[in-house]
């Protein structure tokens, strides 16, 4: 015998199996939901039935139980006596599959096999005045469930091979009419759907504590991208790094305006609760030479309530040293609405030292790439003494990236770095683990933690916060 049609008869088996043993388990299952429900019933009916003998008004009780006929797998009703004489009884003419022409008329009731019985006592105090005995056909409740059922099945099967035969794709797209205003922007809310979109791909914000290296302290937070990608494995990066993904991926959705107002409503929360704190976000070159960028801060600002002062906006070395004096354009944009701008990934560019001299910027922050190289690599560990050292002189402040050892603190500190982020301190924390952390820490001011940069007006400069 072919092994193909051995094997097709055996998956064949195994499926018929399976649906009979489903289809049984199924079928009990709507049975005792069916026999429960009836149970309640029969009860509810004998209660109300009660009032009625007491007083011996036949009429009202034959009312009563001829209501019943609403109920369609009621086949038969039997109201007797506690001395087994027979009160009422009512049977149901016509065929249980013919409900409309099935009618609840007074007739003595048959006994059928294949029907279910339920009794209930009538009892006033102790005495039982009558027993109520109903009788259920189960098959119309079953031949609804299973029309259901198979429409619940059939119906998606058509649009399956509908769609797979006519290769149907489905998109959804927010029209514009020709003056540009929003049609149905009443019932889209475009925070919302991006909110859902992100939640149901896994992205959420995570902040990373900024830590004082004098004392450890809280300085601030930097807010980053957390994706949880199906296979388990989990993917920190910076807000600018996923715009720029997204956007070269073909994904048009206004990421950064949602990055940038879900960190500073966070901020400002945590803000009303604890006290200040500082938000590094790090933005994208398009976000930095874009000169209305610097605008939309200041409104998001001001929509979440949260301090544009305390907010500082990191850009990468490598963007900034493309054309510096475009670069000191853009920095002086920001400066001009009261926006700090940050180097980020500073110092690993032969220009670095040139940066210092022509950008007016309060703060850089060293490159992970040399922290992690500092402690076994005596040059490298020479070029970021020589970038704190060149740092202190323009009154630019250090901040250093990636510090995974107590090590590598104690020797920035000694050559003069302020600030410290990494897994030595904190790693991201979702917005409820920071805020356990913030809720487990007293909070306190120090006007020592920032030194005034040579008349710059950021005013974060002049005092700076920490949690200690």
């Amino acid at each position: 015998m072919n092994k193909s049609f051995i094997r097709l008869a055996v998956i064949a088996t195994t499926l018929i199996g399976s649906l009979v043993l489903i289809s049984l388990l199924v079928f009990g299952a709507v049975r005792h939901v069916v026999i429960k429900g009836n149970e309640r019933l029969v009860h509810s009916v004998a209660q109300s039935v009660l009032p009625a003998l007491l007083v011996n008004d036949t009429q009202q009780v034959e009312t009563i139980i001829k209501a019943l006929a609403g109920y369609p797998n009621i086949q038969t009703v039997d109201l007797v006596s506690a001395q087994g004489e027979p009160i009422a009884s009512y049977a149901r003419a016509g065929s249980a599959h013919d409900l409309m022409g099935a009618s609840f008329k007074l007739a003595s009731a048959e006994n059928d096999s294949n029907q279910v019985y339920l009794t209930a006592p009538i009892t006033f105090d102790t005495l039982i005045v009558a027993n109520l005995h109903i009788a259920l056909n189960l098959w119309p409740t079953y031949l609804r469930i299973m029309i259901w059922l198979g429409v619940l099945l059939i119906v998606p099967s058509i649009i399956y091979v509908f769609i797979k035969q006519y290769r149907v794709k489905l998109r959804f797209e927010i029209l514009k009419s020709h003056d540009g205003s929003d049609q149905g922007s009443d019932s889209f809310d475009m925070k919302h759907a991006v909110s859902s979109a992100m939640e149901d791909a896994g992205i959420s914000l995570e902040y990373q504590p900024i830590q004082r290296m004098s004392d450890s302290n809280l300085f601030g937070i930097e807010a980053v991208v957390c994706w949880r990608h199906p296979s388990g494995q989990t993917l920190h990066v910076s807000p600018s790094n996923f715009v720029t993904l997204a956007e070269s991926s073909g994904i048009c959705l206004p990421f950064d305006d949602w990055f940038l107002t879900m960190a500073c409503m966070q901020a400002a929360a945590w803000q009303d609760r604890y006290g200040p704190l500082i938000l590094t976000l790090n933005i994208s070159a398009a976000q930095f030479s874009n000169p209305a960028f610097a605008q939309k801060i200041r409104t998001v600002c001001e929509a979440t309530q949260y301090p544009y002062q305390l907010l500082e906006l990191e850009v990468d070395e490598s963007v900034m040293s493309r054309e510096p004096r475009r670069a000191q354009s853009c920095v002086q944009n920001f400066a001009a609405l009261g926006l700090s701008v940050t180097v980020d990934n500073f110092g690993l560019l032969k220009s670095s030292l040139d940066l210092l001299e022509v950008l007016p910027i309060d703060k850089v922050k060293l490159s992970h790439k040399l922290i992690k190289g500092m402690l076994f690599d005596a040059p490298i560990s020479d070029l970021v003494e020589t970038l704190i050292k060149h740092a202190a002189v323009h009154d630019v402040q250090v901040m250093a990236d990636g510090v995974e050892f107590g090590d590598q603190c104690h020797l920035l500190q000694r050559m003069g770095c302020v600030l410290g982020q990494g897994t030595f301190f904190y790693s991201p924390l979702t917005a409820s683990n920071f805020e356990s952390f913030l809720a487990s820490r007293p909070f306190g001011v120090s006007a020592s933690l920032v030194q005034p940069m040579n008349g710059k007006t950021n005013s974060q400069d002049s005092l700076g916060f920490s949690i200690v």
